[in-house]
């Protein structure tokens, strides 16, 4: 190895280093604009759906976006006033819910000797805790105090809620510009590769478009689902408090796969236990059947069949990504896990090592070991894979 190639390599190593942390320090700009590129693929849906209908483009942006706004305003208005009003409502009913819970303890041990000698006798008497009004003043002055020592830190927890406000209001018009001339951010990224890839590089943005949409479209049927399973078995069917609330929260919850199922039992339990404790050994076992008739029978496994993910590889990049990028991370863990499926797939998979039309099918025998079936697929169709052409056939061109 001469010494000019070794230098090149070693150039391009730096390049490789220096580029990953450049990424590294830069990755909470990027996730920001990824986030906005992925609400311009949303909003781009219902525009392309008005475009179809005879609408010029810039009245379907305008009027695209102005209906998700209004839709997600009132979802915001709709469903913090109430879940605040059943916080306060729990707030006020903690000691006769307590008390009820204590007394219907009492009446089951009472009820037979084996479970009055195998529970426990209640620990204390509800009744004898209170306190008088001196001590009550001494606790809302001690409760003062604290307030006040503690203002500096909720006025930086302003701040923070004032910071999140205003980078989600930018995030919202760098997708604005995305979606008004999304062909120019194509073009600028043509000029990066050389010109016998152009086609192959529309190509994969078109994939990474269409793999986008499919996760936004199966999200939203998903959504839907959830919200009206739970509105009307929970509401009208079992008669729960706030069901819409609950309703709206289970969607939204959608957002975040394997944890959101479980998001929605806070408000169940908040909503319930200000006003039946008791139901809750119905409403909470009804949501979980919910969640799983929804999430395994009823919504179509678009994005599974599709994506083929597997939950513990996914999970494992949740972890991943909400280490690297926070909250914002984990809810678009999955978007962004079908991104880096979609590349590897195109670029590494089809391209370099042309396994494209290769089926692979992996069983277990009876001894336990694994068996590899692979065969050609005549069902798919056969993309030629752009290479890079000599140097002759470029100079003949």
């Amino acid at each position: 190895m001469t010494f000019s190639e070794f230098f090149k390599r070693f150039l391009a190593v730096l390049a490789v280093v220096l580029l990953c942390l450049g990424i590294w320090t830069a990755r909470s700009t990027l996730i920001f604009g990824f986030a906005a590129a992925l609400i311009a693929v949303a909003l781009s849906i219902p525009a392309g759906w008005l475009q179809r209908r005879g609408l010029r483009r810039g009245w379907a942006i305008a009027v695209a976006t102005v209906d998700v706004g209004l839709v997600v305003m009132l979802l915001f208005f709709l469903v913090v006033p109430r879940l605040l009003t059943g916080v306060i409502e729990l707030l006020s009913t903690i000691r006769p819910a307590i008390s009820s819970l204590v007394t219907v303890y009492a009446n089951l041990r009472e009820r037979s000797e084996f479970l009055s000698a195998a529970l426990p006798a209640p620990a204390f008497n509800l009744d004898s805790a209170l306190i008088d009004s001196t001590r009550a003043q001494e606790v809302l002055q001690q409760f003062i105090d604290a307030s006040l020592a503690l203002a500096p830190s909720l006025l930086g927890g302003v701040g923070t809620v004032v910071a999140v406000v205003v980078n989600l209001i930018f995030v919202l018009f760098i997708a604005i510009f995305f979606l008004v001339d999304p062909q120019s951010y194509i073009k600028a990224s043509l000029y990066l590769v050389p010109r016998h890839y152009h086609q192959r590089a529309t190509e994969i943005w078109n994939e990474l478009y269409r793999t986008l949409s499919l996760w936004i479209s199966a999200l939203l049927l998903s959504i839907s689902i959830t919200m009206g399973l739970v509105w009307l078995i929970l509401g009208l069917l079992l008669g729960m408090p706030n069901a819409i609330v609950v309703a709206v929260f289970a969607g939204i919850a959608t957002f975040i796969p394997n944890i959101g199922a479980f998001l929605p039992l806070i408000p169940i339990f908040i909503f319930t236990l200000a006003s039946d404790p008791a139901q809750l050994v119905i409403y909470v076992p009804v949501y979980l059947l919910i969640q799983f008739t929804e999430s395994n029978v009823i919504t179509p496994s678009i994005v599974k069949a599709e994506l083929k993910i597997p939950p513990g590889a996914l999970m494992i990049f949740q972890l991943l990504v909400t280490l690297a990028f926070g909250a914002l991370g984990l809810l678009l863990a999955v978007p962004l896990l079908a991104i880096l499926i979609v590349l590897v797939r195109e670029i590494y998979s089809y391209d370099l090592l042309g396994l494209r039309n290769l089926e692979v099918e992996m069983k277990g025998n009876q001894a336990g070991q694994l068996v590899l079936n692979e065969t050609n697929s005549t069902q798919l169709p056969n993309k030629e894979v752009l290479v890079a052409k000599p140097r002759s056939q470029k100079r003949a061109r």
